[in-house]
């Protein structure tokens, strides 16, 4: 018995060793130091955080795609080519032949048919994008009909979207999927779809653990070629100091999201890069008399924005790296006004409050997440819109959640004060009138915003087509949402990312953040 412990422990520590080498020998497994507290979910159909783009982007293609180099171009992916009927209801899509899925499977029409139905039969935070989508027709196996119910000049760069992915059907089928019209309670396959892939990207996902990590390995047999990276690694983190730790070591080798305060001990030896997002962290101040009574007066909106320190928050917490548009539309984005008209004036924000008839004041509480928006920890950011409120004589309780369950609660309508960060899906200003907007959907309905003049501003600029009219539909609902003062932005952080110096072919992209299959370490 002793002598096959001794062999066994022998085998055991040989193994071990040997697996070691094999490690130390491959330098083309990537480790990013992150956070992915905001996970819950990578099924494609039902995903709607942050984290989830940048790992469905690399696991799943769609039709078309928006790169990095030239954000303003869509271009071919999965599809080699599409049409528009002259009158902008029909496109059709010409796949590119001979793809397959990473499990052998060979992509059709079908699949994207089938992908696209349970989307839209999920009834989940995404189906929003095929709200427009009356048919979709497989014509053959390498042409795809979709009709529209209304002419929408956003559709083709819609389809960029994560949540357009094309799925395996025949394997999701396998594991409980389904498009079928009651998708939304017998669709089972949410468990097996978040801890593997069904996609036909550069990477499979082969685990997540919550708070820990999760690991893509290479789809060698991907359609442009095999990645030059052989498996992607994130691993969370919600310590700043930890992170850069890890990178100095050599134990991971990037550090996404650096703590702009630590920018400065980035040293000659990594790479500091930035890259100029379209997210927005803001406030949202719920309207509705069913939460804070104060709050669904509009004067006292209006004071709860005066009351902010923004110049302190970009320049003190985020050392100047962000900018602040007026209302939900980055700048960047067709009607976006960089002049942000709410700066801070308390006096002003007294006089407001008092009009309202709080002279006083009055009692309230912030909910939000666990995570660090812009590089800001969510608690100081909480901490520092408290001080500010407080000198308008409003009293702030910060109620902080995990950010899953942060999540949770919002979605559900329960909160009526919190700050959050949204994150674009695709790169046309629907991506924001389109959720900040109407009382039946999007973040607008988290809060129970229901502002006609917003709502019909955005239905008139989302299905303009002329360019000129369009700016000016989004320049007046720039203006009714600062009159309003429901949906107030903080900031437009830059992100930035510290790598190691073997780090190769990096490139910030505004939705999908990395693009691993443009990555390689030397």
């Amino acid at each position: 018995m002793k002598l096959f412990l001794r062999i066994g422990i022998v085998a055991v520590v040989a193994l071990m060793l040997g697996l070691l080498t094999v490690a130390a020998q491959d330098n083309s497994a990537l480790i990013v130091a992150t956070q992915i507290d905001d996970v819950i979910t990578f099924d494609p159909g039902r995903a709607y955080e942050t984290t989830n783009l940048t790992i469905n982007h690399a696991t799943y293609d769609t039709l078309l795609e928006i790169r990095s180099d030239d954000l303003n171009a869509i271009v071919p992916s999965l599809a080699e080519s599409y049409t528009v009927s002259d009158d902008g209801l029909v496109y059709t899509f010409a796949l590119r032949s001979g793809v397959t899925f990473a499990s052998g499977n060979p992509l059709t029409a079908e699949d994207v048919r089938w992908s696209w139905t349970r989307l839209k039969n999920l009834k989940g935070n995404p189906a929003f994008y095929a709200d427009q989508i009356a048919s979709i027709e497989v014509v053959d196996d390498l042409t795809a009909k979709v009709t529209l119910t209304v002419k929408y000049p956003a559709f083709a760069t819609i389809v960029t979207a994560p949540a357009l992915s094309v799925l395996d059907s025949k394997l999701a089928i396998e594991h409980g999927a389904t498009d079928a019209a009651d998708a939304d309670t017998t669709d089972t396959a949410n468990d097996w779809l978040t801890q593997n892939s069904a996609g036909s990207g550069p990477f499979v996902l082969t685990s997540w653990t919550p708070l820990g990590e999760v690991t893509l390995v290479r789809n060698d047999s991907y359609w442009r070629g095999a990645a030059a990276l052989s498996a992607v690694t994130l691993r969370h983190s919600d310590d700043a100091t930890t992170k850069l730790q890890l990178l100095q070591r050599g134990d991971v080798d990037i550090y996404e999201n650096v703590d702009k305060d630590l920018a400065s001990q980035i040293g000659s030896d990594l790479q500091l890069v930035s890259g100029n997002t379209l997210n927005l962290t803001y406030l949202a101040i719920s309207p509705s008399p069913d939460f804070n009574l104060p709050l669904s007066d509009a004067k006292v909106r209006q004071a709860i924005a005066k009351s902010i320190d923004f110049d302190g928050i970009i320049n003190g917490l985020l050392l100047g790296y962000a900018t602040r548009p007026a209302a939900p539309l980055p700048v960047g984005i067709v009607g976006s006004d960089a002049a942000a008209p709410y700066s801070r004036d308390i006096e002003g924000a007294k006089a407001l409050l008092a009009e309202a008839g709080f002279a006083d004041g009055f009692d309230m509480t912030i909910y939000i997440g666990s995570g660090a928006p812009g590089g800001i920890p969510s608690e100081t950011l909480a901490a520092k819109i408290q001080a500010d409120l407080a000198e308008a004589g409003i009293n702030v309780t910060i109620d902080q959640r995990p950010t899953s369950d942060f999540l949770t609660a919002f979605r559900a309508q329960e909160l009526s004060f919190v700050f959050s960060t949204w994150t674009p899906d695709y790169l046309d200003a629907t991506m924001w009138s389109d959720y900040f907007s109407y009382p039946d959907s999007g973040l607008s309905k988290r809060v129970k915003m229901d502002i006609p003049e917003i709502a019909d501003l955005a239905t008139k600029a989302g299905f303009e087509v002329d360019p000129a009219k369009r700016a000016e539909l989004y320049a007046e609902y720039v203006k009714a949402h600062v009159a309003n003062a429901v949906f107030v932005p903080l900031f437009q952080p830059q992100q930035l990312y510290a790598l190691r110096s073997n780090v190769q072919g990096f490139a910030f992209h505004p939705v999908y953040f990395m693009d691993f299959y443009g990555m390689s370490k030397s």
